[in-house]
């Protein structure tokens, strides 16, 4: 035992209070430059994330405000085109009625966003509607007074005018006019043709997105910054212009699309603002994220890491004060325990770890403390008369035989470093089962130099190994939760562009993809065809045998299409049962030819319905670049007109736009 408190007076001495207090003010300044740090990242990354939000935001409703309008703006041209001039005359009104009306009608039923087409006579008297109630007369108000009507009728380089936003008169709701002229031969003023672009459905819209509690949406004029629209809605500021506003200078100024931050006059609400004007139109759109909505998760994280940072400080210096009291506790133990064994014995039968010396020739235990029979079960006069391979389970005796002499080889020569070892062991107990243990090693030396003691410590660890065991576990299963949700997220992504009933690719989808390959094809020179194809009697069909019937006709449909078209083809289901068929690089020829194969592919078709079969036909109109259109919006109408001449050619078959039914 002597020889055991010889070597614990060898032992290392604590650090100094002075270095304990440094390590302190070191450890701090870490944590508390990481933390900045990390906040600093997550802020930039909060920051990035709202504005990727915002501008992906504002580019979505463009496409959708931009697709309208431009669509709306292609028929009104078109109408302003084929209008008859005789039937610009009010007095004439009457004996065209039928045949314009019709007109309107057709190309009214395709845009829910609008209240009809109307034909104003230079008078400002309205002549024709798209309703078939229509007659002359019955529509109250005369547009002669109209800012747009004047416009057009004062200045003949416009060819497109946009109103002010009004409350119609008819519906009682917020409209906008959009109006082309109908001149003359000569390039007089006969009158107009215009759409009351009814605002309610792209409010819905803007009410669909979710910016955040503080969000905005603005749609407003670039030429003049009178607004058209807002959410959320504030009546009193349509049609209000806006002074010195920095998102509108910036359009003002040219830009097409951008990111501003600034407090906004109305409400004072600091946001990020992702703008984008509409097309060549004279709109932009706005999506503003506030600055208060997009950074309260970050707010809630900075308070919960300062609170975290004094937390940690308090117990860093709880630990200080502890380690400097232990540090004075313990001088004044090693003092006592060089002057008394008694004392030393003491704290070592009443220690919870298990202390206990080894004699290196013998390799039998000199000594070990009262607590090895809580640990292991043996009383400590067992443990001393066995041998120490007998406390270590058999893998583990041979290696900690071996590795004592080669430890004992190194301190002779001279390797300090080697006199004090930490490792993991299994021991055996007294009922036979066995313990996991941490041990900690000092080699002590005699008066010569030479090790001939171990003095160890022996603690229990197999909570702490249960646990990390548990941690490992509780990492494996969030890998698997994580995997998953990725894998949710892959297919949440697919169902976007998607058809559910279908599976062919949807309306969204086709509006983008057709965008992009018009400019390809006008790009490379490439042809380009489009096929537009409606089930005939599908109405029939659904009142016969019922919707889920036609859902069945519309799967089958949908699956002929998947097997028969090209990887590059593009199928997708346009609304309804109305199908559209993008095919890139094909002449106008070669899609006659594709219609015609997937008409006779239908006609084959039989689905079964209960002990019968049913047979349905289907009609194709066609179109193609550059023949027909060198626009998304002149492809589709031509492709719809010619579908619409098919259905009226007795159904079941193709027709090329301009051309006879194949």
């Amino acid at each position: 035992m002597a020889e055991s408190l010889s070597g614990v007076r060898g032992l290392p001495g604590v650090w100094s209070q002075k270095r304990l207090i440094l390590v302190f003010v070191a450890a701090l300044f870490v944590v508390t430059g990481l933390l900045g740090f990390v906040l600093g990242e997550s802020y930039l990354a909060a920051e990035r994330q709202a504005e990727t939000n915002a501008r992906n935001i504002a580019g979505v409703l463009e496409a959708r405000l931009g697709s309208t309008i431009r669509r709306i703006h292609a028929d009104l041209e078109h109408l302003a085109a084929v209008l008859p001039r005789q039937a610009m005359s009010p007095d004439a009104a009457a004996s065209y009625k039928e045949s314009v009306s019709r007109e309107l009608a057709l190309y009214a039923a395709r845009f829910p966003e609008i209240v009809g087409y109307r034909v104003v006579a230079n008078t400002g008297e309205v002549i024709h509607a798209s309703e078939v109630s229509f007659q002359p007369g019955n529509v109250s108000g005369n547009t002669v007074d109209r800012d747009y009507f004047q416009a057009l009728k004062n200045d003949p380089a416009l060819s497109l005018v946009f109103s002010g936003v009004v409350n119609g008169r008819i519906s009682g709701r917020n409209i906008m006019i959009i109006a082309v002229p109908v001149r003359g031969h000569s390039g007089e003023f006969l009158g107009l043709v215009m759409a009351p672009l009814d605002l309610r459905h792209f409010q819905q819209l803007f009410d669909a997105v979710d910016l955040g509690p503080n969000g905005v949406i603005t749609f407003r004029r670039s030429d003049d910054a009178r607004l058209v629209l807002r959410r959320p809605v504030r009546p009193d500021t349509i049609n209000q212009q806006v002074q010195n506003n920095p998102l509108h200078l910036r359009v003002e100024s040219g830009d097409p699309a951008g990111i501003i931050r600034f407090r906004a006059a109305l409400d004072g609400v600091e946001r990020i603002y992702a703008y984008q004007r509409i097309g060549a139109y004279p709109f932009y759109v706005a999506a503003g994220v506030a600055t208060a909505d997009y950074l309260a998760a970050w707010y809630r994280t900075a308070a919960l890491a300062g609170a975290s940072a004094l937390l940690l400080a308090l117990l860093l210096l709880f630990a200080l004060l502890r380690v400097m009291r232990l540090e004075r506790e313990e001088a004044v133990n090693t003092q006592r325990l060089g002057d008394s064994e008694a004392r030393y014995r003491m704290l070592a039968d009443n220690s919870h770890d298990v202390i206990w010396t080894l004699d290196i020739p013998s390799l039998r235990f000199t000594y070990v403390s009262p607590s090895v029979e809580r640990l292991r079960g043996f009383t400590p006069e067992e443990v001393m008369a066995q041998p120490l391979e007998a406390s270590l389970v058999p893998e583990n005796a041979a290696q900690v035989v071996g590795e004592i002499a080669q430890r004992v080889k190194r301190i002779i020569g001279g390797e300090a470093a080697a006199r004090v070892v930490t490792g993991e062991l299994d021991q055996v107990c007294k009922n036979g089962s066995v313990v996991a243990t941490e041990v900690v090693s000092s080699y002590l030396l005699d008066a010569d130099g030479v090790p001939r003691t171990i003095l160890g410590i022996t603690r229990d660890v197999g909570a702490r190994k249960a646990a990390e065991q548990a941690l490992r576990d509780t990492n494996q299963r969030l890998h698997a939760q994580i995997d998953e949700i990725e894998r949710l997220q892959s297919a949440l992504q697919e169902q976007a562009v998607r058809d559910g009933l279908t599976g062919l690719y949807n309306r969204r989808y086709l509006d983008e993809t057709l965008e992009r390959e018009v400019s390809r094809a006008r790009r490379e020179g490439h042809p380009l065809s489009l096929v537009m194809l409606d089930i005939d009697y599908f109405k029939r069909v659904n009142d016969t045998y019922g919707h889920q019937f036609g859902d069945e006709i519309l799967k089958a449909l949908g699956a002929a299409l998947l097997l028969n078209v090209r990887a590059e083809d593009v199928a997708c289901r346009f609304g309804g049962e109305e199908f559209l068929i993008l095919l890139p690089n094909m002449p106008l020829e070669a899609a006659r030819g594709r219609a015609e194969s997937w008409r006779q592919l239908v006609e084959a078709l039989a689905i079964a319905h209960g002990e019968f079969t049913v047979n349905f036909t289907i009609s194709l109109g066609v179109s193609a670049y550059p023949e027909h259109g060198k626009t998304p919006d002149d492809l589709t109408r031509c492709a719809d007109q010619a579908l619409y001449r098919a259905k009226h050619s007795g159904r079941n078959c193709v027709v090329v736009f301009g051309s006879e039914v194949a």
